[in-house]
């Protein structure tokens, strides 16, 4: 097993980066959350909750993003929505828990280098991150 699955596609391991992978797993939600008149917060929290993953990939070969993305887009349930079923590594219940995430709309492809066509050959570091509905 992966340390992330974006649907049925494994992120490869071996293209992120050591010591660079990130969750936060389980994050409660609020409804109405307020400071009553003597200073205490009254917190209701909701039943679910929003998990987080993001990691930092190696440097990598236009070809490996290509088909990364390639992976990434014939997993998603919604196009618009970059979606999909997602499995990560729970640290907080040492579990691997499958969540419906989306792929995070503000992510940056790094391109290094780029062919006389114009076409990217080679990306630096990117980090990619994973949100829970």
């Amino acid at each position: 097993m992966a340390q992330f699955r974006f649907g049925n596609f494994d992120f490869p391991d071996s293209l992120i980066k050591w010591g660079a992978v990130n969750v936060k797993p389980n994050q409660r939600q609020s409804i109405d959350a307020y400071t009553d008149d003597t200073g205490v917060t009254r917190d209701f929290a909701l039943p679910h909750t929003k998990s987080e993953v993001s990691f930092t990939t190696l440097p990598m070969s236009g070809e490996e993003l290509r088909g990364i993305m390639a992976s990434m887009v014939s997993n998603y349930i919604n196009y618009l929505l970059r979606d999909a079923n997602c499995t990560y590594y729970d640290d907080e219940s040492g579990t691997f828990k499958t969540g419906h995430f989306y792929f995070d709309k503000s992510f940056q492809f790094k391109r290094n280098e780029v062919d006389k066509s114009g076409v990217p050959t080679k990306y630096d570091e990117m980090t990619w991150t994973f949100i829970e509905y």
